[in-house]
């Protein structure tokens, strides 16, 4: 008997005290969304459904504990306005939570209004038309409470229920089926919550639960507050907004990002980790937390067209650049707007774009070359001709003037071979410094001794310290080296010695010649530019045009310090293609 008494006690305690832990839990979830989330989508919304749930609790409590038939017809009005109350806020809350909007529907409204506000009136007018329930049936297992058996205008009210929470589910699970991996677990929460008040519903009707004429639907609040909490602390569940988009979308190449009103990060795609590797940490933050880089890129538009900016930097280990636009999205029917902004690598046009510019600076240097480095020379070869003409129209030559003749036919020969060499060096950049289309695999000591063969390398060595393989157009390579070469054998002691070797993104040729004074070193590579007479000034401009539309650069590497010994190295980076391999041949090549 003692051990009867003691289960329907604790039976009691549970039925009293699990609505009584409700509204606890509910307390403590609104106090700290209103310290901390006040002005998050749909946060206010939540609050006063969590408000509505703590009257609720407190009218089922009242509900079990009073005894008095009048006081328990008042609870059981309250109960029933406050229970469909927060099922109608609910649905509001879903729909600005996911941003659809369907509140704002004119059915909608309609079906919310009847909902709340027709259950309010019908409860509180009962006593004079009884619609909703007519009569107590007084219980005494497993502790004294009232049954109230309802009627046909409740059975109207809880199908109009049915079908409001049943969009608002259907909703969610739509949202759960398009948004990203940072938002399923949020929306299976609120799932799982709802459904537990259903659940404990019709568990109850079933007969499971000891008290079965009560309406358990307020037990499976504990669990609804119990994963609310879970989402809000746990998981962030006003920083991580469902917004929702298509496979297509999470599995895009280029980076979307997604912007609240306030210009935080709200959401953002698999591709714009590549950018920004921590960004899942910056959730809920301004975009110049989380993306302080791009902020200057983007432009917030004030109406429906897009706005668009440029993005440079040092990303996936690499310079890339990036068109960034910026257009608002519509949440719905709510007045406030969202922004998405789509990256698009546009990394290998800006290259294109850049080797076009160099190509044109290489033809206009071209044209240049031709209208006044070609004229002086022909000038020069023309009047040379003209005193020839003269002397030889006179009558008869003696010796000294035959010899005068002769030094002067010498000259115009001299002219008119350095006139050829320059047109072959400007027939060299025109025609062969285009841009590379088509690459083959070399080897850097092979292409290095070809070279070699083709100069006039007199009493010079070639070393080839180690070797590489690499993506080039071959002719333009031998190029490159032919022109370093003649350049080091015709500025240098007879006994030069050149050498090439790998480095981490490319190669290097150097020689131990008398080097380059510090002050001619920002000009090397610059049309025309030549420390003796009789060169074309082309040949290290050959060498950088080669390089560049490989898409490499080049540079002159210059000794650091005193007593640093001379020479002249020219580094060649950007070139990949291949990794560092031993050389086959490391004897020198005479």
């Amino acid at each position: 008997m003692v051990s009867r008494a003691m289960a329907v006690s604790a039976m009691y305690l549970a039925y009293v005290g699990l609505p009584v832990l409700t509204a606890v839990i509910g307390v403590g979830l609104i106090y700290w969304i209103y310290r901390l989330q006040w002005d998050r989508p749909g946060a206010k919304t939540f609050v006063l459904l969590l408000l509505v749930g703590k009257v609720w609790m407190l009218s089922v409590v009242a509900h079990i504990v009073v005894s008095d038939p009048d006081l328990q017809r008042a609870a059981a009005m309250l109960e029933t306005s406050a229970a469909f109350g927060s099922y109608g806020l609910f649905a509001v809350f879903v729909s600005q939570y996911t941003g659809s909007g369907f509140h704002r529907h004119p059915i909608a409204q309609a079906a919310l209004a009847a909902l709340v506000g027709g259950t309010t009136v019908l409860s509180f007018t009962n006593w004079s038309h009884g619609l909703l329930y007519q009569r107590l049936v007084f219980r005494r297992e497993p502790f004294t409470y009232y049954e109230f058996v309802y009627e046909p205008g409740f059975i109207v009210l809880i199908l109009l229920l049915a079908a409001v929470i049943g969009y608002a589910w259907s909703v969610l699970v739509k949202y759960l089926l398009s948004t990203s991996q940072r938002s399923e677990v949020q929306l299976v929460l609120l799932l799982a919550g709802g459904l537990a008040i259903a659940v404990a519903q019709v568990l109850g009707k079933a007969g499971v639960f000891p008290a079965a004429g009560l309406a358990h639907a307020a037990y499976g609040a504990l669990p609804f507050n119990v994963l609310t909490t879970v989402a809000l602390f746990r998981l962030r569940l006003f920083d991580i907004q469902p917004v929702a988009r298509n496979a297509v979308v999470e599995n895009l190449r280029d980076p979307v990002l997604v912007l609240d009103e306030d210009g935080r990060v709200v959401d953002f795609n698999g591709a714009s980790t590549r950018i920004w590797p921590n960004l899942g940490e910056h959730v809920g933050e301004p975009l110049g937390i989380a993306c302080p880089d791009l902020t200057d890129a983007v432009s917030f538009p004030e109406t429906s067209e897009e706005t668009a900016g440029r993005l440079t930097g040092q990303f996936d280990g690499a310079e890339r650049h990036y068109s960034v636009n910026v257009a608002q999205v519509s949440r719905g029917r709510d007045d406030r707007h969202w922004y998405s902004v789509l990256l698009r690598d546009v990394t290998a046009l800006e290259r294109s774009r850049w080797q076009l510019e160099k190509q044109n600076e290489r033809l206009d240097q071209v044209a240049s070359t031709i209208s006044h480095d070609l004229r002086n020379p022909i000038q020069v070869a023309d009047g040379y001709t003209e005193m020839l003409d003269d002397m030889v129209a006179a009558d008869g030559l003696n010796a000294a003037d035959a010899d005068e003749a002769q030094a002067y036919l010498r000259k115009t020969s001299e002219t008119h071979s350095r006139m050829e060499a320059i047109i072959g060096d400007v027939l060299t950049i025109a025609r062969e410094g285009k841009t590379v289309e088509s690459t083959e695999r070399v080897a850097l000591s092979t292409v290095a001794r070809d070279a070699w063969a083709n100069v006039d390398t007199k009493d010079a060595t070639l070393t080839v310290a180690d070797d590489r393989r690499l993506q080039a157009d071959r002719s333009k390579l031998l190029t490159v080296f032919e022109n370093v070469v003649r350049n080091a054998v015709d500025h240098g002691p007879e006994d030069v010695t050149v050498a090439v070797g790998a480095t981490a993104d490319g190669f290097y040729i150097e020689d131990d010649g008398p080097g380059i004074p510090a002050e001619h070193a920002d000009d090397i590579f610059e049309y025309g530019y030549t420390t003796t007479d009789d060169g074309t000034g082309l040949g290290l401009s050959i060498v950088e045009t080669m390089a560049e539309s490989h898409g490499w650069s080049v540079e002159l590497e210059t000794p650091d310090g005193e007593g640093a010994s001379a020479g002249t190295r020219f580094v060649f980076t950007g070139v990949g293609g291949g990794s560092v391999v031993d050389d086959q041949d490391p004897q020198p090549t005479s």
